[in-house]
């Protein structure tokens, strides 16, 4: 789905709103123009007349009432549907991200991911489309509605008032063009001088020693007088065209329409007229200010909806997955798998873990082993083989059904900046049982009883092991039907990772692969699987293995022993 797409989808559901918004700009634009022919009437007929001034008084106070009250409900109306596209966007970007492939992700830096969802959204949704569109809106009924009502009230003041708009938007656009002409010099004469100061500070030494500092200076000196001379005439031209000039046509435009009415006063023309003239000339200036100002151009906002796209566009790792549910797991196969992207490769990877077994993998060199870790839970998929649970291609799994039985634990750090509870906990509802089962796993209930707030600590400045430890304690309590462990226990000391791989080996029921650089803890699995240069060179049932004094895992086992002895 696209931006624009949203955005539709939004527009669509707030109709009401939509419609309650345009309704309430049409009222609203009538009761400010019906508030000036009150004080018109007033003037024309009621105070000579002597008619009902009570009752006209109260309905101007009650249409300025209504234009104030519909103005700031328009206001309000106009974020909220605002506010519900950024929303929208920020959403359906925030998801196309985060269930986006690994590979997919890497094509974009993250700070661009938080530049729009943070930004870009916003500036579509509040800037764009609350503050730009439907402000374009309002104002444009307004000043049409002006203009008809002075063209009917007197068409020789009304043509004059209007008359002079495009002569205003002229002069406007001329300014703008010469205003940005000056800043473009400005800019350059700052990045002169900007250009001047880091070569001065890069060669202070030659400067030094050939006695320069006198002349240095009063470069610097006459380049900061070019800049800031630029800026003030840039600030002096945008304070012109921003207030002066429409205080001037302002001005000039009341003081026709009060001579001219004074003129025709001695005529046909009444009072209240000219009085009602005089109310409104300045609101059409000042509308017509704020009407020239907005952007409605849809090339205003192209980068940022060309930008979201981009991540809406981002290839899913969530596909087409019926499966969203297995009866009790007794397998887990590799058969034939391949995967190759850049410098990560690995080649015809075979293996099988059952129910209650635990399968060791190390790397004699490579990273193969991380590869498998990913490629576990669809952080990676292969290029050709299969893997399957219960003989069902996990590409047929839901992914968020696939991770709920899948426990993978990683070597680097993948906690919150949360509390150490919040961190043990992740993603699940809190569990008393199982959150101190998983306490007493990780060995962390001692330690966090020394903590002045205890489980409430912010997980910062930790230690790698105690970070360890953390990542250990949420996956024991997530307790799913398969575990798989990536040297999660590399920082922790000799003793400490003992007592963790005991409570791994401990166990029961579950199918757990063990990844490790440690040939000890290997040798203590059902099966192993060895790998080389990213190619398996061995695999079997570790007693088999052990049993070959020709297989690598004994000649491993071999080394390990005589560095030991040593």
């Amino acid at each position: 789905m696209q931006a624009k797409n949203i955005i539709a989808s939004v527009l669509t559901k707030k109709i009401k709103m939509v419609i309650l918004i345009f309704l309430a700009i049409i009222v609203g634009v009538m009761a400010k123009v019906f508030s000036a022919l009150i004080i018109r009437n007033i003037i024309d007929r009621v105070i000579l007349e002597s008619g009902p001034l009570l009752f006209w008084t109260t309905m101007f106070f009650i249409a300025v009432l209504l234009s104030v009250g519909l103005d700031i409900y328009i206001k309000n109306a106009s974020l909220a549907i605002g506010t519900e596209i950024s929303n929208a966007l920020a959403k359906a970007v925030y998801s196309a991200a985060i269930r986006a492939e690994i590979s997919e992700l890497k094509k974009i830096d993250t700070d661009e991911i938080v530049k729009r969802i943070g930004v870009d959204c916003d500036v579509i949704g509040n800037k764009y489309i609350a503050n730009n569109w439907l402000a374009f809106i309002q104002m444009s009924l307004f000043l049409l509605t002006v203009f008809i009502s002075m063209i009917v009230i007197d068409p020789a003041l009304g043509l004059l008032t209007f008359v002079t708009l495009p002569l205003v938007y002229m002069i406007v656009k001329t300014t703008d063009k010469f205003i940005g002409k000056v800043n473009e010099k400005a800019m350059a004469a700052q990045e002169e001088r900007c250009r001047m100061v880091r070569e001065d500070f890069e060669k202070v030494r030659s400067i030094k020693l050939k006695n320069g500092i006198i002349r240095e200076e009063d470069e610097f000196e006459r380049k900061s007088e070019s800049f800031f001379k630029l800026y003030r005439n840039i600030g002096t031209l945008k304070e012109a065209v921003n207030f002066k000039v429409y205080d001037l046509f302002v001005g000039v435009a009341l003081a026709i329409v009060l001579a001219l009415g004074g003129y025709f006063a001695l005529g046909d023309k009444k009072p209240g007229t000219i009085v009602a003239f005089v109310i409104l000339t300045p609101y059409v200036y000042t509308t017509f200010k704020r009407l020239l100002s907005l952007k409605i151009n849809p090339s205003t906002v192209r980068g940022e909806m060309k930008a979201i796209d981009d991540i809406l566009a981002l290839r899913s790792e969530i596909k087409a997955e019926p499966i969203t549910s297995l009866q009790e797991l007794h397998t887990l196969k590799f058969e034939n798998v391949t995967y190759n992207s850049g410098d990560e490769r690995i080649e015809n990877v075979s293996f099988d873990v059952r129910r209650g077994e635990k399968l060791g993998i190390i790397s004699v060199s490579g990273n193969g082993h991380k590869i498998i870790f990913d490629l576990f839970t669809k952080l990676l998929r292969p290029r050709d083989g299969v893997i399957s649970i219960n003989n069902c291609d996990i590409n047929k799994i839901s992914t968020l059904y696939l991770r709920d039985l899948i426990t993978a634990v990683p070597q680097d750090d993948n906690l919150f900046s949360d509390t150490i509870i919040n961190n043990i906990t992740y993603p699940l509802p809190f569990d008393e049982y199982k959150y101190n089962d998983a306490l007493h796993k990780s060995g962390l209930k001692e330690y966090i009883a020394t903590l002045e707030n205890k489980d409430q600590t912010l997980v910062d400045g930790f230690s790698d092991e105690l970070m360890q430890r953390i990542t250990l304690a949420n996956a024991f309590y997530k307790d799913s039907k398969i575990f798989v462990f990536n040297e999660a226990t590399s920082a922790l000391a000799v003793r400490e990772e003992d007592a963790i791989m005991n409570e791994i080996f401990k166990l029961k029921n579950k199918l757990v692969v063990i990844m490790t650089d440690k040939i000890y803890y290997i040798a203590k699995c059902d099966k192993i699987l060895i790998l080389e240069n990213d190619q398996v060179v061995e695999y079997g049932k570790t007693a088999e293995l052990l049993q070959d004094r020709g297989s690598l895992l004994s000649r491993l086992i071999k080394k390990v022993r005589k560095v030991s002895a040593s």
